[in-house]
């Protein structure tokens, strides 16, 4: 067989890749996820077993080589070595590739066994398996995520999180596929009744008014790189910035300061040591280190009275590093010396007569801690963060863009400050309703409504849990007898 006859069955993972890349920041072109998977899905008909987890390991390669090219330039910059920089980039996208090679399996199981129904719940099931696997926990290029920018869209994430709304999102595209299979009316005008019902439905929601508590806080950006500052530099240009963001924020009549992760430089409780000066009568929150040893990231407020809450959900090899000891490489990467410690669990600060759900950076990722905030009682969710270390890719925006999805999920709004960016104000539809310039001191006013409670859907983590159940059922289902009477290849 030809070398192009032997590689045609994998282009169509290729295309998909491809449409899903221009969906995702820096293009943004959102709206091709809906049909981003229609290329890979036909192709999988016509596979056998094999071939459909190379297809799929395809895939999971190209997939993650783009949603990890961040990985590339921090390392590069870290290190001041471009070589060693490749190493860490290509070794994940090698590793979560896996994740795919087992969904072209199970997708192919999908097509052959005609439940096409089953294919939204399995990728989505993908989705959260990855999201909270343990140590390499990553909610990272799910596929509704270019939909942040359509909040009418996603509202379907209050009564499932994020991962319904990519279930629905993959819908879409098996739609297409049974259309293109000449799938009779009958059968299809039932796929699209749901789809459309689910639309209507997250219309609706988006549509229902808010209710509560007028409340302007000042979510302050103090346009300093956190990441690649001398540490002196850093501390002085930080305290210039806060009392300016500070006086800006009493203009403002501000109840609430807020600011990013990296304020506080360590200590051994509280209060925290911080390179800038306290506003009288003007409540703080912000972001830093805490203790020692055990050292915690934390969130420290202070409205006369001095609180904190630790951060439970910690970047693997940043904040930690696993297996630190038993692999003598990792030296090379100069990783950090000391390991944080996680908190065993999700703590509220109430902080000028408001209970707020702190979230520290890589936390707003988790649709379960801002669900664990929710049920602390919080009205607001603050996302304290550093993305300085990823400027010039486009994980600053996919990071941004989780504030969104976490306010629609609690029905809470959400203030997020970033060292230099991206700094917004997201009410409890997922509308930006304010956001900062990027890379500049900006006292960023933010006029939300403060609800009593958080307005989420009973029951709905049972959904990402639920998803994660059918993949496995996906996985394990038998396949229909050929005509021969035996089963169909596996």
């Amino acid at each position: 067989m030809a070398l192009r006859d032997r590689l045609r069955p994998y282009g169509p993972a290729t295309a998909s890749v491809v449409l899903i890349a221009l969906a995702f920041p820096p293009l943004n072109l959102g709206l091709l996820v809906f049909v981003a998977l229609v290329p890979w899905l036909l192709s999988l008909r016509e596979l056998d077993s094999k071939q459909a987890i190379k297809s799929g390991y395809l895939f999971g390669l190209l997939f993650w080589l783009h949603q990890m090219q961040f990985v590339q330039p921090l390392v590069a910059k870290w290190t001041g070595n471009v070589l060693l920089s490749l190493i860490p980039w290509f070794s994940a996208c090698l590793l979560g590739a896996t994740y795919f090679a087992f969904l072209g399996f199970v997708l192919r199981r999908c097509l052959k066994s005609k439940r096409e129904w089953l294919i939204p719940v399995a990728w989505s099931g993908l989705e959260v398996v990855r999201s909270f696997v343990p140590i390499l926990a990553f909610p990272w290029g799910l596929i509704s995520t270019p939909l942040y920018r359509y909040p009418p869209l996603i509202q379907l994430a209050n009564y499932g999180t994020q991962y319904l709304v990519s279930a629905w999102v993959v819908a879409a595209s098996v739609g297409v596929v049974l259309l293109f299979s000449g799938t009779g009316w009958n059968q299809l005008r039932y796929h699209a009744l749901v789809f459309l019902g689910l639309l209507g439905l997250s219309i609706a929601r988006y549509t229902a008014p808010e209710v509560g508590e007028p409340v302007t806080v000042t979510i302050g950006q103090p346009g300093v790189d956190a990441a690649f500052s001398d540490p002196e530099e850093e501390a002085r240009k930080v305290g210039v910035a806060v009392a300016e963001l500070s006086e800006s924020a009493l203009a403002q009549r501000a109840r609430l300061l807020i600011l990013p992760e990296g304020m506080a430089m360590g200590g051994t409780e509280v209060p925290p040591d911080v390179p800038f000066e306290l506003t009288p009568g003007l409540p703080v929150l912000f972001g830093g280190s805490r203790g020692p040893q055990p050292s915690y990231q934390s969130a420290f407020a202070f409205d006369g009275e001095w609180k904190y809450a630790d951060k439970r959900r910690l970047v693997v090899f940043g904040e930690y590093v696993p297996l630190r000891g038993t692999l003598p490489f990792l030296d090379a990467f100069e990783l950090p010396t000391g390991d944080l410690r996680p908190s065993k669990r999700t703590s509220a600060i109430q902080v000028a007569g408001m209970t707020v759900g702190p979230m520290l950076c890589f936390e707003g990722l988790f649709y379960d801690v801002a669900a664990d905030q929710a049920k602390n009682g919080a009205q607001l969710l603050a996302v304290m963060s550093i993305d300085d270390w990823y400027v010039g890719t486009g994980a600053p925006e996919q990071l941004m863009s989780a504030s969104v999805w976490r306010a629609v999920e609690t029905g809470l709004p959400v203030a997020r400050s970033a060292s230099l960016g991206h700094s917004i104000a997201v009410d409890a539809r997922g509308n930006i309703v304010a956001r900062a310039p990027f890379g500049v001191t900006y006292p960023l006013r933010a006029n939300l409504i403060l609800p009593k409670q958080a307005e989420r859907f009973p029951g709905i983590e049972v959904v990402p849990i639920a998803l994660a159940i059918f993949l496995l059922g996906a996985a394990t289902m038998p396949l229909p007898r050929t005509k021969a009477g035996s089963p169909d290849r596996v």
